[in-house]
Formats: structure tokens, C-alpha cells, sequence
């Protein structure tokens, strides 16, 4: 492969990581500042579908409804305020030419447009407009990991090997844990070095679970599983296909549907659109350009494939902050424990694909994303309980998780 095809492929595929986090990648941690004995919640969680409890619903932007936050009028001003320096309707380079916010504050959710829906427009996207939401697909694969231990499928510390008969990595003999894969210290790259793209602009699109098994049988592990924290769009791929696999499921958009989205009424987290989410679709952008359309290949789906609204985004993150069915708040539970170090923010720890820090005086959890035309953000606290919902037609928007942040402190203000 031509060192400039590697080049491109690895800028497109490093999903989910702005420029600022790239440097602390290259910084392994010692094994002995990754404890991992934390073990998932003991706390009985029943297998029965998510949605034994009625999931009130968010409101449209700007229409009143139930579950309201007092004061909507003074919050859609505050917030303006914030995500004004963000935004760039002719497409300028690290900002947004459109823009969805979405906050839960107590019980209530909130959703707000800003920019256009395309360049130099006039309408701005909303919260049921479909965005690519890139690597904060990795979040929902961490959730079905934690489902699928507390059903019984498997354990944390479970070897994915039975799931490659042709063989897979190993260090001095230690394989790699469904934890690893989970907490990106599984030892594996960012990527595969066997992509062979079949849409232009999509590096991983058309690979196949033949390719994923020649890869992961010929690899050899430079650390030792657990040891060292490296961010891998490849072994949070891995982890979604075994998942697939060991939960009985047909593909990942299934098994998504099957334990998260159908029983959230997440009706348009998806990775195939119908014809009329189509319509709904918003056009992503590098600049002032179109982007192409993410295409992953389904091994590797787990990673970043998944595309949803504003509004589905919600009611799945504010279940993390104790909104929601006693299924899917305990679920949550499990997937915010620390688990292993992380070398990002202070006092920084990953949970399932899910990091944390300490930041002004709470525990906050994030996690960005980004496609060739698309930017992502979660970002919430259980003290209080506040979350925050970004979604961007615009790539590599610079400064994306510091709104974040700062939307989560103002709303976090008595």
C-alpha cells in the first residue's frame, strides 16, 4: 500500500478523536497503573426487554410538551450564546455549518437547532434530523457488552479466541478479554492493515468477516493484553462482532435494535436507513465540501457505524443519569465503573468504552465522534444529574467536547 493510501486511511479511520488527543495516544501506561478489579455491579439486572416502565418522550424544538424544563426560554438563550463561536453556515474550517443540542436537566429534556442544515442555508437542522454519529457508536457497544454479561453470554474476562478458530493475538500466551477490547488496552491498532476500500472515501467499507479473521490470525501483539492504553477503532470493532456472535444475532444494527433501540423507542438509530429516514438524513461536510456517507464494513460496525437524531440520543444518554427504565439505568450502572487507567483528563479511568474524569469538583463522562462529515459529543454528570447531546454536519469541529463540558457546567448551576 502506497505510504499516501496509509496516510488517508489514517485520517478518515481515527474516528472520534480530535486533534488534541492524538499526542497522549502515543503514551502507554505502565501495567501497574491499570488496577482492574473493579468488577461489574453485582446488582440483579433482569433480561426482560429494557422498556418494562412508559419512556416519557422528548419534545420538538420549540413546542411545548410534557417533561419541559422551567425556564426554556432563558436556557435556548444561554445556550445560543455558547454555541455561537461554534458555528459557521458557509462552512469554515473547525466549525459547525449546522448544529443539534440536546440537554436533560431533572427530568426534562430539551432540544435546540443552530446554523443550517446545509451550506450557506437558512434552515436549521433539528432534533429529528439522522446524523452519523461515528465513534460514539463504541458507547452502545459497551452497553450490549454489559448486557451481555448480565445475561449470563459471557464474562469480562472471557478470551475472544473461540470467536477466531484460525487463531488470534496473544502476548507470551495471554489472550485478549472482552475487558481489553472494551477499555482499548487490548494491544490491537487503531486499524486493520488489510482495508481494501470498496467505496472511495470510506476506508472501511466492504470488509468482510474473512478479512477480520486473516487479520486477527496473522497479528502479534507488541504489549501485553491490558497494560497499555491504546484507542483502537479495530478492537472496539472485534468486540462488536463477537458480540454479534455470541448473542445470537444476525449483524450489529440487529443486535442494537434487538437490546437497546426497540426497546428505548430509539426509531432512528440505525445503520441502514429506510427510504423516509432517507429524507431526514442531513448532508455532512469537510468545510465547505460535501463528505462522503460513512460505509463500515460490518466487522468492524461496533466501531462507528451506527447513525441516529438528537432526540434518540437523549433518551438513551439521560437513562445513564437515571431517567429511564430500571433496566437501562442499571445497565448504565455498569457501564460507567471504572475499569482500567486512562491517559486522558484528570484522574482519568475507562468504563466500557466510556471515559471519565474529574472535572470542577464532579465525575464526568464523554465521548466524541467523528466521521469525513460528521462530529458527535456526549457529555453528562449523575451530580447533578445533567446531560448534554451534540450533534454536528460539520468534521473535526474544533473545541466540540470543551462545549460540552461547558454546557454541562452551566446547567449544573443551581
Amino acid at each position: 500500500m502506497a505510504p499516501s493510501t496509509q496516510n488517508s486511511i489514517r485520517k478518515l479511520f481515527l474516528i472520534g478523536l480530535g486533534l488534541a488527543l492524538l499526542t497522549s495516544l502515543a503514551h502507554a501506561l505502565p501495567s501497574t497503573a491499570l488496577p482492574s478489579t473493579t468488577p461489574l455491579s453485582t446488582t440483579p439486572l433482569s433480561t426482560a426487554p429494557l422498556s418494562t416502565t412508559p419512556q416519557p418522550q422528548a419534545q420538538r424544538r420549540g413546542a411545548p410538551g410534557p417533561g419541559t424544563l422551567a425556564g426554556t426560554v432563558s436556557y435556548a438563550s444561554e445556550i445560543e450564546d455558547l454555541v455561537k463561536p461554534y458555528l459557521s453556515t458557509v462552512g469554515a474550517p473547525g466549525k459547525a455549518i449546522g448544529l443539534v443540542v440536546g440537554v436533560s436537566h431533572g427530568n426534562g429534556r430539551m432540544l435546540f437547532g443552530f446554523g443550517a442544515r446545509t451550506v450557506n442555508g437558512t434552515t436549521p437542522p433539528n432534533g429529528d434530523d439522522i446524523f452519523e454519529i461515528g465513534s460514539v457508536t463504541k458507547v452502545f457497544t459497551g452497553f450490549l457488552l454489559a448486557r451481555a454479561v448480565k445475561q449470563g453470554t459471557a464474562t469480562l474476562d472471557t478470551v475472544i479466541d473461540p470467536w477466531f478458530p484460525a487463531g488470534s493475538p496473544d502476548f507470551n500466551g495471554q489472550s485478549i478479554t472482552w475487558l481489553d477490547l472494551a477499555t482499548h488496552t487490548s494491544g490491537l491498532p487503531s486499524y486493520p492493515s488489510n482495508l481494501n476500500p470498496t467505496v472511495p472515501g470510506n476506508p472501511a467499507s466492504g470488509y468482510t468477516a474473512q478479512n477480520l479473521a486473516s487479520f486477527m490470525a496473522g497479528y502479534t501483539l507488541n504489549v501485553q493484553p491490558g497494560t497499555h492504553f491504546l484507542y483502537s477503532n479495530l478492537g472496539s470493532g472485534v468486540l462488536g462482532h463477537v458480540l454479534v456472535q455470541a448473542c445470537a444475532s444476525t449483524d450489529y444494527e440487529a443486535l442494537v435494535r434487538r437490546e437497546i433501540a426497540d426497546p428505548l423507542g430509539l426509531a432512528d438509530t440505525r445503520i441502514v436507513l429506510s427510504p423516509a429516514q432517507q429524507l431526514r438524513r442531513v448532508q455532512g461536510y469537510a468545510g465547505p465540501n460535501s463528505a462522503p456517507f460513512n460505509v463500515i464494513g460490518e466487522p468492524l460496525a461496533g466501531g462507528g457505524a451506527l447513525r441516529s437524531s438528537a432526540r434518540d440520543l437523549l433518551v438513551f444518554v439521560d437513562a445513564a443519569i437515571g431517567h429511564g427504565p430500571a433496566a437501562a439505568v442499571s445497565t448504565w450502572q455498569d457501564v460507567l465503573l471504572p475499569q482500567r487507567r486512562s491517559p486522558f483528563g484528570n484522574e482519568g479511568s475507562s468504563g466500557l468504552l466510556i471515559n471519565s474524569d474529574t472535572h470542577a469538583g464532579r465525575r464526568l463522562y464523554s465521548k466524541s465522534g467523528g466521521t469525513a462529515g460528521f462530529s458527535s459529543q456526549i457529555c453528562f454528570t449523575t451530580t447533578p444529574p445533567v446531560a448534554v447531546v451534540l450533534l454536528a454536519n460539520s468534521r473535526d469541529v474544533q473545541g466540540l467536547q470543551a462545549l460540552g463540558r461547558d454546557m454541562v457546567d452551566r446547567l449544573s448551576k443551581p
